[in-house]
């Protein structure tokens, strides 16, 4: 990495005060930045580290006067246009040269598009089509038919399986498996008769999924994974899911078959939600929960089973004085004749 002060300017904006040439060879963290660094603060209670940080630049919320090295003053979220430069910098870090690896196996059937990236050990199966610009890291296995969008990136040792449509700028982290059976049985005679899994799954644009991340395809028709949703680490989708746009779920999320989640949905480290029922839109599910009902659009709510915030704040504060109560009662007992 290396920038002058004005070419980061151009990347985040604002009002730069100092030297337009100062070299930058770094980014860091307010509290661990050294000389040649950038680094940001957010708001006046981070002055004093600005202050005393050894950051060649500070992009800040508002000129600070007593700051005696470069700025670039963003007035609105200055955290937001470092995230800009976040970006210039992740993308050097990952990029991979264009063309294909020797070891790679891509059927002749396939269908790549201009400027792709296939790592070592990818298997591209029959009728598969991929979009413009896309990177697909190595030991990486696509099915047949299946589609990936333009700009989208798949680490190592991603399995998606056939007929899975991918949309644009997605990326799938590693060890994520994309469209494998669901887990449908019938009871016969004592037995568990497999249901054949004869679907697929549909993701949108812009979406990010996790490392060991597992979506199942559906039954029948797709399980559906909206534009803009971001799906954390551990996570797991069963067949015949809906997931609204920009939806997103925290580590350990688990949703059961059929279940209809629709936008802007907080789902937050490790919630369960049973199969068939419906969470609405904007909806907020606290860590830890287990949902057994469909949730109304808006809905906060905590707890296991599942219910209204407010509701589960006030049960666990009881619960704590249930030690003090028990003793109580006992002891009013003991006074009956």
């Amino acid at each position: 990495m290396k920038y002058t002060l004005s070419q980061i300017q151009l990347i985040t904006g604002g009002r730069v005060i100092g030297n337009l040439n100062t070299i930058i060879t770094g980014i860091a963290s307010i509290e661990t930045a050294k000389e040649g660094d950038i680094t940001f603060i957010k708001d006046d209670t981070l002055i004093p580290q600005a202050l005393l940080s050894k950051a060649s630049v500070i992009v800040t919320h508002r000129e600070i006067g007593t700051l005696k090295r470069p700025q670039i003053v963003i007035e609105t979220n200055p955290f937001l246009a470092f995230t800009k430069l976040m970006e210039v910098i992740a993308k050097e870090k990952h990029n991979r040269p264009i063309g294909i690896h020797p070891l790679s196996s891509i059927s002749k059937e396939a269908i790549l598009g201009k400027e792709v990236s296939i790592g070592a050990y990818v298997i591209i199966e029959d009728r598969v089509r991929i979009g413009n610009n896309v990177t697909i890291y190595p030991n990486t296995f696509i099915g047949k038919e299946s589609s990936i969008g333009d700009g989208s990136l798949i680490y190592p040792h991603v399995t998606i399986r056939e007929e899975v449509t991918i949309g644009k700028r997605v990326i799938i982290h590693s060890n994520s498996v994309i469209g494998e059976d669901g887990f449908g049985y019938l009871q016969i005679q004592g037995k568990h008769t497999k249901i054949p899994q004869i679907g697929t799954v549909e993701i949108g644009d812009d979406v990010e999924i996790g490392a060991v991340v597992t979506i199942c395809r559906a039954a029948l028709d797709k399980t559906i994974i909206g534009n803009g949703v971001k799906i954390d680490n551990h996570s797991h989708i069963a067949h015949n899911v809906t997931i609204g746009d920009n939806t997103i779920l925290i580590a350990y999320a688990k949703i059961a078959g059929s279940t209809r989640i629709g936008k802007n949905v907080m789902i937050a480290e490790d919630v369960g939600i049973t199969d068939h029922v419906d969470i609405g839109d904007n909806c907020i599910i606290g860590g830890g929960s287990n949902v057994y009902k469909s949730l109304e659009s808006g809905s906060v709510v905590w707890g296991s089973p599942a219910k209204p915030i407010n509701d589960e704040k006030r049960i666990q504060v009881v619960m704590k004085k249930l030690p003090e109560m028990y003793h109580a009662i006992k002891k009013y007992l003991k006074t009956l004749p």
